[in-house]
């Protein structure tokens, strides 16, 4: 099966998707101090508080009822929403041990 290509919910092509990419990389390290990764991440499920989670980009965030616009690899993974780590905000934090189950955008 096919993995899903790189993508930015709302960027109109691949150069608009790359410059959202690097905006919200660099906004994140300003409100996190923590730089991030070259990986791009699709989707995550993992397990906070005893929940079962499940991000992926391009659908609501069940933790915040946003879209998922990014998902980051740092420190931890962060799962940046338009009001939490894009437009604003510090991005859902998931810890490293949350998580059970990554998959990667297809290059």
């Amino acid at each position: 099966m096919a993995g899903t290509r790189f993508f930015v919910p709302a960027a109109t092509d691949a150069a608009q998707a790359e410059r959202v990419r690097e905006a919200v990389i660099m906004f994140t390290k300003q409100t996190t101090g923590w730089d991030c990764s070259n990986r791009r991440i699709f989707r995550i499920k993992y397990r906070h508080e005893g929940k079962n989670y499940f991000a992926q980009v391009g659908e609501r965030c069940p933790r915040v009822g946003e879209l998922v616009v990014m998902i980051l690899d740092s420190k931890t993974y962060l799962v940046c929403t338009q009001h939490r780590g894009v437009a604003g905000g510090q991005p859902v934090i998931v810890g490293k041990d949350e998580v059970y189950e990554i998959e990667d955008f297809e290059f």
